[in-house]
């Protein structure tokens, strides 16, 4: 299969070929910064046929998220960054980024017949995942994939301790007491029943789906509503459920630490990105290859599922000195063709509707469940996944102290009361 897509990139690039000029920006050289991510694991080791293709030196640097996060905005707030382009969340961060003017317009290169070719087909996208990247009508960035959050859970033990998926949260947290287990007899268990975010900030990317299925929400009526009676139980559940039965050291851990433990078969379940499906299915890297079952969200106690639905783009540098050699690149990495590559090789969830229509992947699509609760949670995921305010990151960080609270057993009420006092000064 790997070998046939490679052929298939490598048709189409000689056909492209034909209908623009590649190599109009023969000799240029463009800088990446990107965020550690199944994304990044595929396009690095093809950069060498866009250079081949174009002439454009590509200069991709790779860091983890944080550190991503923290040096994107570092740099480009300075005003002299010499980045041309970089991937970018839009639910966090678009709306701060094009309020300061750090992202340069694309609708304009989108229709340049000498830059955009026909087959690129923009249509193609998902309408509400361009959407995330749409303001006042101009789109500022492309989507490399669409994102929402599963239940990746063991079916070789559920099935050994004749087990369920669990259909509701009070069934999620008796599956997660009941595999919660203590292999060596210590008194300590060394196999945990789930595994999540705790980080702080970075668990509020998943505890909101936790958030909107419990029935609560950021706000209501314009004003903070995370001291509402559903809100607390959402904190003092999603903080319960890795105090209890999760790994230790929780308040450190990132996307990456829970994925770690869920691959190295420490623990039953893991909810997260239905993107990492490429790393638990690895068995270069995951000890439970073909072991893992997926399903949505579990409903909440009024049956509700309510997961977050959310996206990785790519965004071109107000500033940048390259911005029609940048453009190149994304039209490069978001064909159809790559597209298809990254949902049947690395599990990533396609932004456009050709891959999920495609013939090839429904005649080879190795996890018809994680397809289902994927597109299950499409239909019905909210796309308000972040605080609705522009400073996303400090209003993550300050509800990241409930959170953190929650998983210690402290008092969530005080915690709430402390982090609102604090969250009506953020714009």
């Amino acid at each position: 299969m790997k070998k046939v897509l490679g052929l298939v990139l490598v048709i189409l690039l000689v056909s492209l070929a034909f209908s623009i000029n590649w190599k109009q920006f023969d000799g240029t050289t463009i800088r990446i910064l990107a965020n550690r991510h199944p994304w990044t694991t595929m396009i690095e080791p093809l950069i060498p046929e866009f250079e081949s293709l174009t002439g454009i030196k590509v200069v991709l640097e790779v860091f983890p998220e944080d550190q991503f996060r923290t040096k994107r905005t570092v740099e480009i707030s300075s005003g002299v960054a010499d980045v041309d382009l970089f991937m970018i969340m839009p639910g966090q961060d678009a709306k701060k980024y094009t309020l300061e003017n750090w992202l340069y317009p694309l609708s304009g290169l989108i229709k340049d017949p000498n830059l955009t070719d026909e087959s690129w087909d923009y249509s193609d996208f998902f309408a509400g995942v361009l959407e995330g990247g749409n303001f006042g009508g101009i789109q500022y960035a492309i989507p490399i994939q669409a994102e929402t959050s599963l239940l990746a859970y063991r079916k070789d033990i559920f099935e050994a301790f004749g087990i369920e998926v669990p259909q509701t949260m009070e069934e999620l947290e008796n599956v997660a007491k009941m595999l919660t287990l203590d292999f060596d007899k210590d008194g300590k268990a060394d196999f945990y029943g789930i595994t999540l975010r705790g980080k702080g900030a970075a668990a509020t990317s998943q505890f909101v789906d936790f958030l909107y299925t419990i029935g609560g929400e950021w706000m209501k009526n314009g004003k903070w509503a995370l001291d509402s009676k559903e809100a607390i139980n959402a904190f003092e559940f999603y903080g319960k459920l890795l105090r209890k039965y999760g790994p230790p050291g929780a308040t450190n851990i990132h996307w990456y630490e829970s994925t770690s433990y869920f691959m190295q078969g420490k623990a039953a379940m893991i909810y997260d990105a239905n993107v990492f499906k490429g790393l638990y299915e690895d068995p270069e890297k995951s000890k439970v290859a073909g072991k893992v079952g997926y399903a949505m969200i579990p409903a909440g106690p009024n049956g509700l599922r309510k997961p977050h639905v959310s996206q990785w783009d790519l965004a071109i540098y107000s500033g940048s000195k390259n911005p029609e050699a940048a453009w190149l690149f994304i039209q490069w990495a978001t064909t159809k063709e790559m597209s298809l590559k990254g949902l049947l090789e690395y599990g990533i969830p396609a932004a456009r509707a050709s891959s999920w229509n495609s013939s090839e992947y429904k005649a080879k699509d190795p996890n018809p469940d994680w397809t289902k609760a994927s597109m299950d949670s499409f239909a019905v995921g909210n796309p308000v996944w972040n605080p609705p305010v522009i400073n996303v990151s400090e209003a993550r960080d300050i509800v990241g102290t409930i959170i953190i609270t929650a998983i210690q057993g402290g008092n969530v009420e005080k915690a709430i009361k402390s982090a609102l006092s604090q969250l009506r000064f953020v714009e």
